[in-house]
C-alpha cells in the first residue's frame, strides 16, 4: 500500500458513481475511468437532432430506507420529481389501470440528470477502456487500455461495469470471474420516435402484452418550443433476442408496426426515428450481494447485477462497495 493510498473505478455508470462519490474526499486518489464520451450507462440520454429520449431506464421506484433517504436529498436539490405519469397495461388496444398506489420517479428534466449531478464530484477520464488490469508485487494494480497504454498504478481497484466485462478484467479473480459469469442478462431493442402532432393515445405509458413490445413511454420534452408527440418503445427480451442481429431499419419498421397494433390507432410517419440495442440491459439473476470484494487481492465489483435489476440497487451496491474500500483501507493502514 502506497503512503497516499489510492482507488480507481472502472465505470462511470450509477454505481460506479455512487461510489466514487461517497469515497470522495475520504481517498487521497481516486480516478473514474470511463470508456463512453459521457457518464450515465443505461440512464444515458439519447438524443436524435433537436429531440430527446430517456432511451434506457424510464422511472424507479423506492423500497430501501438509505435509498429514500438518497432521493429525498436529489428532491431537494430538483434532480427528481415524483412521476405522475398515468400507467396502465396495453394489450391489443384493450386497456385496463395498474396499480397506481406504487410511488415512481424521474430524474429532472432528464434522467440523466441523476448522474451529471453525481460526476461534478468525481474525477472522471472519458473514453478509457480498460482492457486489462495487472497485479503488481506490491499488491497494486497496473492499468491498460485497448490500445495497451498504461494509465496508471492504483492500490484498490473497483470494477463498476455490466457482469460480462467485470468476469473478463477479473480473469484471474475465481471469486468476482465466477459470480459474473453466472449472471444473464437480457437484451433489448429500443426504439425513439417523434412525431409532429401529439398522437391519440390518453395515457403516459404502458405495459405491453401479448406483443414484441414489452414497454411503452411518452417523453416530456423539456423544450417548451416543439409540439412533437416523443416516444419511447422497448421490445419484450424474447423478441430483442430473436431479432439481436437484424438491420436496425427492419427493427425500426417492426417496432413502430408493434406500437400501432398495441395502441389500436392508425399510424403515422415520424419526423425522427432511432433505435439502439441493449445487448445488457437487466440481469436475469442477480448474484444476491451487495457487492464483491476479494481483500487479499484489494479487487472489487459493483452494479445492479450484484443486487437487483433497478437503479436503487446500483446505488445501494455502490455504497456498499465505498464501504467495504475504507474498512479495507483502514485496516491495512494500521
Amino acid at each position: 500500500m502506497s503512503a497516499t493510498p489510492s482507488v480507481a473505478i472502472i465505470g462511470a455508470g450509477l454505481a460506479g458513481l455512487t461510489c466514487g462519490t461517497a469515497l470522495k474526499g475520504l481517498v487521497p486518489r481516486l480516478k473514474i475511468f470511463e470508456k463512453s464520451i459521457f457518464a450515465g450507462g443505461r440512464i444515458g440520454q439519447f438524443r436524435a437532432a433537436e429531440y430527446e429520449f430517456n432511451h434506457g431506464a424510464q422511472y424507479f421506484t423506492v423500497n430501501n430506507p438509505l435509498f429514500w433517504n438518497i432521493v429525498s436529498s436529489w428532491q431537494s436539490d430538483n434532480v427528481v420529481r415524483p412521476w405522475e405519469g398515468w400507467i396502465v397495461e396495453l394489450e391489443k388496444g384493450q386497456v385496463s389501470n395498474v396499480d397506481m398506489a406504487t410511488q415512481r420517479f424521474v430524474g429532472h428534466p432528464r434522467m440523466q440528470v441523476i448522474t451529471d449531478q453525481l460526476a461534478k464530484n468525481c474525477d472522471i477520464t472519458h473514453s478509457a477502456n480498460i482492457c486489462e488490469i495487472e497485479k503488481q508485487d506490491d499488491g497494486g494494480w497496473r492499468l491498460f487500455n485497448e490500445r495497451g497504454d498504461y494509465l496508471g498504478a492504483y492500490d484498490v481497484v473497483i470494477i463498476a461495469t455490466e457482469a460480462h466485462e467485470a468476469a473478463m478484467l477479473c480473469n484471474n479473480i475465481p471469486h468476482i470471474r465466477e459470480s459474473a459469469e453466472s449472471v444473464g442478462m437480457t437484451v433489448c431493442w429500443s426504439g425513439m420516435f417523434a412525431f409532429e402532432k401529439k398522437l391519440d393515445i390518453p395515457y403516459d405509458a404502458a405495459y405491453v402484452l401479448d406483443s414484441p413490445l414489452s414497454w411503452v413511454s411518452r417523453y416530456q420534452m423539456s423544450d417548451p418550443r416543439t409540439d412533437a408527440d416523443c416516444w419511447v418503445l422497448h421490445a419484450s427480451p424474447e423478441w430483442s433476442q430473436q431479432y439481436v442481429a437484424s438491420f436496425r431499419g427492419r427493427v425500426m419498421h417492426a417496432l413502430l408496426d408493434a406500437f400501432w397494433e398495441a395502441a389500436d390507432i392508425s399510424g403515422q410517419k415520424p419526423i425522427s426515428s432511432s433505435v439502439h440495442c441493449w445487448k445488457h440491459a437487466v440481469p436475469i439473476n442477480p448474484v444476491g450481494e451487495d457487492c464483491l470484494f476479494v481483500e487479499s487481492d484489494a479487487i472489487g465489483a459493483c452494479g445492479d447485477w450484484c443486487t437487483a435489476p433497478r437503479i436503487e440497487g446500483a446505488v445501494l451496491s455502490g455504497f456498499s462497495m465505498a464501504d467495504r474500500v475504507m474498512k479495507h483501507l483502514n485496516k491495512t493502514d494500521r
